[in-house]
């Protein structure tokens, strides 16, 4: 009979081997443990591995248990508790032995290859460890359970599990997670010891961290792949180790390697991870060598990194995206010295290339600097220090990424040399212009690129070196050899507004650049000035050889259409920096601004206009006004026709109803200078008086009548403008007749306008209607009396008055007596106002820099004007009280009360109380009632005088110092402020709140009397920003009694200096040093401190103050006051 056929496939196909059955393939479910003695009895050591591991998988049932906290879970950890303590053994050397019958499955499993149990084991104690880590009671028996893996028996069988086959992930990756688990628990105790048993627990990590995830779609977060598991072993080994021993891990360059070798692809927290780790534990750790992460963080780790900024996963909470945090990991790394990538080097000039790379060869190539004749070879390439962050640079796409473009220009200021190192290397992109995205791009790129400033002294912010640096290098960091002459001329000539834009502020910036750097080359002094004047003339050519000729930027400005006001102020900007900067190419151009100056006031005159587009028009008429001040061709009393008006007026005139229709806010200081400059030089006014009693006059007149009878007085203005400016000689000859006929002394103060004036109102009395000179009388009159306010009781003013009361005396007009009470009253009121205005702007736009002006400020330490920080609004009400507080956001509200802008004053004013209101309603926060108090106070003070202006400087400034004094109990202020705080509800915005019950009262305590004075001067400074604090100052005597204040011997030097930065912050405001001489005689005082300084650095501060007072001062005014000995008294010092 023959054999029975086989239910299985048959010939070729048919397997070779014996098919396993399914009893042999799936693994044994394990039981449920109900008490240790049971769990002992499962977990007792069998050859038998089928027994061991369904003892195995009962003992990781209860395990998951205890951590899913499913069933009892207190039940559960007492059963482990009691099974861990039958099975702690009974030696406590180094060689115990701790679960015993695990640990020998373990050792036979690996003996005969058996790769479930060898799992099971790794699985049990990964779980076990991770039990323990959370509960007290059983991390010494973790902690045993780790010394026993360190033994070299169970070493053997880790590297074994660590070295199985890439297919068996179920084998590496609950090894590793044990390995990770034993790194971590009580705080990392056996870290160290686990890295130190590399050879054995690193095995095969290189390998694992790159068997990544292989399937389709993501990684799924319950199932880690292999190199998750392998990353965040090596990520806890980093985190536990001390700073040698992370600079040892860091040593196996091939595990870092690989620790960033797929990044990309990796899960987003993993990722995040490893940034994290990286940064904190490896960037941040000064004790690890600048050497060791140097080698690790090089070109190609930066841009494994770099290939995050496409990725848009991150957190649970998507508030930090991984492009984000990867974006502030590589600005930590490139800008950060401290990160080991960035070589501390700020300067210019390029690397040697024979120096090596030290820590002093930056100085000793400052030192030994060639000509600039000399270093031909900077042409060809450009050396540097920060060679790596020069090659990584090469790689980005700044024109194409906005978070690349950030980091190359962050890589630029943190360190300047590379700017013409990567502008050499990319030639390759040229600047051609283009209606595209990339061009844009670029363009953006070579804006932000000159945008960043030099560094201070060209490297060495402490003195210059002998030599400047090349010019071709200093070229390349002000203007990109892409823009070319060339580049910019076609910009400007195609009709695309996008390119003509930007390339208009590209030399905007530019220039302003050129304008500091050759600034820069004139600070030198000695043999070396020569050298570094020459280096400058070749800037300074080579730069006007790369941009277009004047009468291109002209034709461009004439061809934005009106209703671009950004553009056409940009452009206005430009032409003014051509005058400036580089005034040898401007004034080759035939350039007439008349025309353009009566555009921009003919739109000015539109009320149609919105209140942006005004602002704008503003700007770009000071810039015409300062390029007609510079332009020899500008015709100023010319009269151009106005379609508006249906009248003729000119350039001059028209600027002057500009400025008394109160149309010129903040640009009225600058546009009334550069029009004063322009009448003291064509001899319409003196040079003492300027056009201070002309605007005050016009500016009263037009307040008093109506429009019509004013165009009468603005014609009559300017005819006599206009007649004393074409013969000048003419009126010269009628002053020294009139005085020799009067016997009058010959006086420099006199007007030619004056003169002028009574020449001409006869005829404006014969040719016009009666009615018509009473707006003639009342200009007059005021004007008159306004000279007299500022020359004095002058014997020609007097006789002119006299004229001008006789040819009017046949109208029913009648002028006033000179020197008449209302009408000085209503002029002394308007120079009030115009002060305290120019003051308002000056503080907020920061006067011009005299000479010594910076430095002497950063020498008495003078805090700078903050710019008011419009955010705080949103952030108030957007952050809890606690953090409004503390974070310094409420002291940033309330700084909002001296803005400019009412509507701004109105919402702090809002957000104040609103915090008030939050701060009543929550009673958590400690300092609470205080500062509600506080806060109170001020929106009550401050209420009524929102709509005339900024709140007082003084108010301001004490709710800012206050809120620092009352979040602190042990300040020895904090009583004296709530006591002052509790006297009144509303502080007086005449007076100084606190001041006097600390300058004469009694300290707090016996010893803190100079911390008081200290805080009252710091607050002090302060108080000081516009004419309206001066007058407070100076009403309350409080000059007077800080400068008595110095003669107290007892005072110690840094208080002197904050007195002194009281002077300082005085003449910082228009009008200032003349009340501070005139009043205080605070030269004289100055000179006494100057004598009685105990150094060297002393007397130079108090020498260099005076000089300011000095320069800052009406000097006319103070030479007569003083018999020119103000002026005797500022040079002997």
């Amino acid at each position: 009979m023959g054999k029975r056929p086989s239910a299985g496939p048959q010939g070729p196909s048919a397997p070779r081997k014996r098919q396993r059955t399914a009893a042999a393939v799936d693994p044994p479910a394990g039981e449920h443990v109900t008490s240790s003695v049971q769990l002992r009895n499962l977990l007792v050591f069998d050859q038998d591995l089928r027994k061991a591991r369904h003892g195995l998988q009962s003992f990781k049932k209860l395990l998951d248990d205890i951590i899913s906290d499913q069933g009892n879970r207190e039940d559960n950890l007492a059963i482990l508790q009691q099974y861990l303590d039958a099975t702690k053994p009974k030696d406590d050397s180094q060689d115990a032995v701790h679960l015993q019958d695990i640990m020998d499955m373990w050792s036979f499993a690996a003996q005969v290859n058996d790769d479930g149990v060898m799992s099971s084991v790794a699985v049990v104690l990964a779980l076990l460890l991770r039990v323990a880590s959370d509960s007290l009671k059983l991390v010494s028996h973790g902690l045993g359970v780790c010394q026993t893996i360190l033994q070299e028996r169970h070493l053997k069988c880790l590297s074994k599990n660590l070295a199985s086959e890439n297919r068996k992930a179920f084998i590496i990756s609950p090894t590793l997670r044990l390995l990770r688990a034993a790194a971590c628990l009580d705080g990392g105790a056996y870290a160290k010891s686990i890295v130190r048993a590399s050879d054995y627990t690193f095995t095969s990590l290189s390998r694992n961290l790159e068997l990544g995830h292989a399937g389709p779609g993501p990684e799924d977060p319950g199932k880690s792949s292999i190199r998750t598991n392998a990353v965040r072993f090596f990520l806890t080994c980093v985190k536990h180790l001390n700073s040698q021993g992370r600079k040892e891990l860091l040593s196996q360059r091939h595990l870092f390697s690989r620790l960033t070798y797929s990044i990309k692809s990796d899960p987003p927290d993993v990722a995040l991870e490893i940034l994290d780790v990286l940064r904190c534990c490896v960037l941040m750790d000064s004790k690890i060598p600048r050497e060791a992460k140097f080698r690790n963080f090089n070109t190609r780790t930066l841009l494994r990194i770099l290939a995050l900024y496409s990725l848009p996963g991150g957190d649970a909470d998507k508030e930090n995206p991984v492009s984000e945090r990867a974006h502030e990991f590589l600005m930590c790394v490139c800008t950060t010295p401290a990160a080991g990538v960035l070589y501390p080097y700020k300067g210019l000039y390029p690397k040697e290339l024979e120096d090596e790379q030290s820590d002093h060869a930056a100085s000793r190539q400052a030192e030994t600097r060639l000509d600039d004749k000399q270093t031909g070879q900077f042409d060809t390439d450009v050396p540097v220090y920060n060679f790596a962050l020069a090659e990584f640079a090469n790689k980005l796409r700044p024109w194409a990424c906005t978070k690349q473009s950030q980091l190359l220009v962050a890589m630029f200021t943190a360190a300047p040399e590379l700017i013409a190192k990567y502008l050499h290397d990319n030639r390759f992109f040229t600047f051609e212009p283009k209606d595209s995205m990339t061009w844009v791009g670029y363009a953006a790129f070579l804006f932000d690129i000159i945008s960043i400033p030099l560094p201070p002294s060209f490297g060495n912010p402490s003195r210059y070196a002998e030599g400047p640096p090349p010019t071709s290098v200093l070229l390349d960091n002000i203007l990109p050899p892409a823009v070319t002459h060339k580049v910019l001329v076609r910009c400007f000539s195609l009709k695309s507004d996008v390119t003509s834009l930007f390339a208009t502020k590209i030399l905007v910036a530019a220039l302003e650049k050129l304008a500091v750097a050759l600034r820069m080359h004139t600070f030198t002094q000695g043999r070396a000035k020569v050298k570094w004047m020459e280096a400058a003339r070749r800037l300074e050519d080579t730069f006007c050889q790369r941009v277009p000729d004047m009468k291109e930027i002209v034709q461009c400005y004439r061809a934005i259409p009106a209703d671009n006001s950004m553009h056409k102020t940009l452009a206005s900007r430009l032409l003014l920096l051509y005058y400036r900067v580089i005034p040898r190419v401007a004034l080759t151009a035939n350039f007439d601004v008349s025309p353009l100056l009566s555009a921009v006031l003919e739109g000015l005159r539109k009320t149609e206009l919105a209140s942006d587009a005004r602002q704008l028009s503003l700007i770009e008429l000071e810039s015409l006004v300062t390029i007609a001040s510079y332009s020899p061709g500008m015709r100023w009393f010319s009269r151009t026709d106005s379609s508006s008006h249906g009248s003729s007026t000119s350039a001059f005139v028209a600027l002057l109803q500009l400025l008394c229709g109160g149309q010129g806010d903040a640009l009225v200081c600058h546009i009334k200078e550069a029009l004063a400059n322009v009448a003291v030089e064509s001899q319409l006014v003196s040079r003492a008086a300027g056009l201070n009693p002309l605007l005050a006059a016009l500016q009263l007149t037009t307040d008093q009548v109506n429009a019509e009878e004013m165009d009468v007085v603005w014609s009559f203005l300017d005819n006599c403008i206009s007649r004393c400016v074409a013969s000048p000689i003419k009126y010269i000859d009628a002053m020294e007749t009139l005085m020799s006929d009067a016997s009058l002394q010959e006086d420099n103060s006199s007007s030619l306008l004056n003169l002028a004036l009574v020449e001409q109102l006869p005829y404006a009395a014969n040719s016009g209607e009666k009615r018509a000179l009473k707006p003639h009388a009342r200009f007059l009159s005021l004007y008159f009396n306004a000279c007299y306010l500022r020359e004095g009781d002058d014997g020609l003013l007097r006789a002119l008055h006299q004229q001008l009361n006789r040819h009017l005396s046949s109208g029913k007009a009648k002028m006033t007596d000179l020197g008449d009470e209302s009408d000085t009253a209503a002029l002394k009121a308007q120079d009030s106002a115009d002060e305290r205005d120019e003051g308002s702007s000056r503080a907020a736009g920061g006067q011009k820099a005299v000479s010594g002006e910076v430095n002497l400020q950063h020498a008495l330490q003078v805090p700078p004007l903050e710019e008011a920080d419009p955010t705080a609004l949103t952030k108030c009400m957007s952050k809890s009280v606690e953090d409004v507080i503390e974070d310094g956001w409420a002291t940033k509200l309330i700084r909002l009360l001296l803005s400019e802008h009412t509507h701004i004053r109105k919402e702090a004013l809002t957000g104040i109380l609103k915090v008030t209101a939050r701060m009543k309603e929550s009673s958590s926060y400690q300092d609470g009632p205080q500062i509600w108090l506080l806060l109170s106070e001020l929106a009550e003070s401050s209420r009524p005088l929102l709509e005339s202006g900024p709140v007082p400087s003084a108010l301001v400034a004490f709710a800012a110092h206050a809120m620092d004094v009352l979040q602190s109990p042990l300040h020895p202020l904090y009583a004296k402020v709530n006591r002052y705080l509790t006297r009144s509800p509303v502080w007086s915005p005449d007076k100084i709140p606190l001041a006097h019950d600390i300058l004469h009262g009694e300290p707090s305590e016996d010893d803190r009397y100079y911390a008081e004075i200290a805080w009252l001067l710091t607050y002090l400074v302060e108080c000081l920003r516009t004419s309206r604090d001066l007058d407070v100052f100076r009403a309350k005597k409080w000059f007077e009694k800080m400068l008595a204040l110095a003669s107290n011997p007892h005072l110690r030097a840094g208080l002197r200096n904050r007195l002194l930065a009281i002077v300082y912050r005085a003449t910082c405001i228009h009008g200032g040093s003349t009340t501070l001489v005139t009043r205080f005689g605070v030269l004289a005082w100055l000179d006494g401190q100057r004598v009685g300084s105990d150094t060297a650095v002393e007397a130079g501060v108090c020498r260099r103050l005076m000089r300011r007072v000095w320069e800052t001062c009406d000097q006319q005014r103070v030479a007569v006051w003083s018999h020119d000995g103000a002026r005797k008294l500022v040079q002997s010092a």
